[in-house]
């Protein structure tokens, strides 16, 4: 007889899901209390947690967004568009209006609510999805180079 795996739906772990849209939220409520981001040069970065590794804030939008674009199959579908453009006034430097914050915490929303739906397999099946992508658009950009 199989053994039954252990398999939870996020909604019973939800530190999983706080730990990645946290950074996120803190860039936002920075950017609402007094307009600023961090760069890097002229890379828009941000710190995870404690830690003293900085990351590319657009690429790491685009990867939650392509993220719960790619949920949607599993579930309830988000429309990730405000992410996806929040990411490209980040990296081309243009201007944050309140408008379009409020819609970013919008779709972040909705994106929980989709998260805490899946089951972990899921999730880190998801997940590896995105990575490979990302690999993969490493590589072309390399060979186009």
């Amino acid at each position: 007889m199989k053994r039954k795996t252990y398999d939870p739906i996020l909604r019973v772990q939800p530190w999983r899901v706080m730990a990645v849209f946290q950074p996120l939220e803190r860039v936002l409520a920075r950017l609402e209390i007094d307009g600023t981001v961090d760069t890097d040069g002229r890379q828009v970065v941000f710190k995870k947690g404690t830690r003293e590794d900085w990351y590319d804030l657009p690429a790491a939008i685009r990867g939650v967004a392509q993220f719960h674009d790619l949920a949607g199959r599993h579930g309830v579908a988000v429309d990730v568009t405000p992410l996806e453009r929040f990411a490209n006034k980040l990296e081309a430097g243009s201007p944050v209006f309140e408008q379009d914050i409020e819609t970013v915490k919008k779709c972040i929303n909705a994106c929980w609510q989709q998260a805490l739906m899946l089951r972990e397999s899921q999730a880190t099946s998801l997940l590896e999805t995105v990575r490979i992508s990302e690999a993969m658009d490493d590589l072309e950009g390399r060979k186009a180079a």
